[in-house]
């Protein structure tokens, strides 16, 4: 048997090929799955060219001369649905769907082993207040707290959750559009209510959480085949301030931003006659899914890296069975990142809990529960970094604020991405560049609020 490497894809199936052949075969197998390819495999008898494993093949890959390679290829899917599954990061064979228990936040909550259970980010700001230092004012995180208002009430304002309610509504008032007109009126309603960036993704199920915090699993309908990813920009400026309670304050605001969008968004989907799951942090993973949308790429610390922001955003989406068309990764930009990123370590030298790791390659695993094993990235340590927002008395966004791509959106800035795309071998001097120019660096938090004066 032959097995045509540039038409097999083992990250995307579950090797049926080696199942169907262990199954004719009782137990044997004359092909496998080793060293992260599909191979034929020489045991103690030949072959039998019984075509098992070929017809189990989702993607033609495997023949017995290559002749059904070369017939398949002619209707294999359209050069957009190629490009589309091309994807700008790798994943293990062995990756399951994580469990949303395991998401730190969560643990917070779920989970009495977890060395800060009951501890909410704010736990230890009442004495960090009695300090009396520089942006840690009763002012500050009394605004930080408010602003976390509406995120936190959002299942009060919206029942989008409830499929089962959804699909006894829609269906009845359904608007049959073209996918294209449907897609740019969702992007530009999404614009008007305050995304800062949107794209759409086709809906990969392996990043659909595989329960929820409570361990039941989420329901998402098989109709549900798109996700609505947008991102929202925090403010440079408070951002500048952390880890001080102003860089809390624009971390709020982002989620609770996230939240009116995704409840206006959702309502207007489902008016049309479409289901709408609107998603916060939960639900599914939303770092690859803005991958999957074309939004951007992870960086070292284990966030989204915009184009027009670096990682000053935050993610929320919408899954939904309306007709829609997916935007494709900009695989050059995402490979520019990762390239940057080995070279980079600055948000891993400003972690003041050293939780991003300093390593210049990417690792399959992380070192806690709260990191899902079976992609190729580098791992924070989430729970030492919770235990300095414990400690701080509100979260931290030293790695958002220190990260050379987190510039404001100006000429300036589109430049050296230009570079960092096309030109390489800069990268460290780029580096360099930035450290010298001040970016990264704490500003005085006392200074960050006088755009906001009159």
């Amino acid at each position: 048997m032959m097995v045509d490497a540039s038409l097999c894809r083992p990250n995307e199936c579950n090797h049926e090929c080696v199942q169907a052949c262990q199954r004719v075969h009782k137990g044997h197998a004359y092909i496998a799955f080793e060293d992260g390819k599909v191979s034929p495999r020489f045991i103690n008898q030949p072959c039998t060219n019984c075509m098992s494993c070929a017809r189990a093949c989702l993607f033609g890959a495997i023949s017995r001369d290559g002749r059904i390679v070369r017939e398949r290829r002619k209707t294999r899917l359209s050069e957009t649905e190629e490009v589309d599954n091309k994807r700008p990061y790798e994943v293990a064979s062995y990756f399951k769907r994580f469990p949303e228990a395991n998401m730190i936040f969560a643990r917070t909550y779920v989970d009495p082993t977890f060395q800060h259970y009951q501890k909410g980010a704010y736990h230890s700001s009442e004495e960090v207040v009695k300090r009396q230092m520089a942006g840690y004012g009763r002012l500050e995180l009394e605004l930080s707290i408010a602003t976390w208002k509406l995120y936190d009430s959002r299942y009060k304002v919206s029942d989008a959750y409830d499929v089962s309610q959804q699909a006894s509504q829609i269906a009845k008032k359904r608007v049959i559009g073209d996918a294209s007109l449907l897609t740019k009126q969702i992007k530009r309603v999404a614009r008007f209510f305050g995304a800062a960036l949107v794209g759409v993704a086709k809906l990969d199920r392996r990043w659909i959480y595989q329960t929820n915090i409570a361990g039941e699993p989420y329901e998402i309908p098989e109709s549900v085949k798109y996700a609505i990813v947008m991102a929202v920009e925090m403010d440079y400026d408070k951002i500048a301030a952390s880890p001080a309670f102003a860089a809390s304050v624009a971390t709020a605001l982002g989620y609770s931003k996230m939240a009116f969008m995704e409840i206006e968004l959702a309502e207007y989907i489902q008016r049309l006659g479409y289901r709408a799951i609107p998603c916060g942090n939960n639900v599914a993973l939303s770092v690859p899914l803005a991958i999957d949308a074309g939004l951007g790429q992870y960086g070292r610390h284990g966030l989204l890296i915009t184009k027009e922001y670096g990682p000053r955003v935050r993610i929320a989406k919408i899954l939904t069975d309306m007709p829609l068309i997916p935007d494709k990764p900009d695989l050059g930009f995402c490979e520019a990142v990762v390239r940057f990123c080995e070279v980079c370590k600055k948000c891993a030298d400003h972690c003041p809990s050293q939780s991003i790791s300093h390593d210049t390659g990417r690792t399959w695993r992380g070192k806690t529960k709260s990191n899902n094993p079976g992609i190729k990235k580098w791992y924070i340590n989430p729970e030492t970094c919770y235990g300095f927002w414990v400690e701080n008395g509100a979260d931290c966004s030293n790695c958002i604020r220190s990260c050379p791509f987190n510039k404001p959106n100006n000429i300036l800035h589109k430049m050296v991405l230009w570079m960092v795309q096309h030109m390489p071998w800069l990268d460290r001097l780029i580096v360099l560049m930035d450290d010298l120019a001040g970016f990264g660096r704490q500003v005085n938090p006392r200074t960050v609020w006088r755009k906001n004066e009159a």
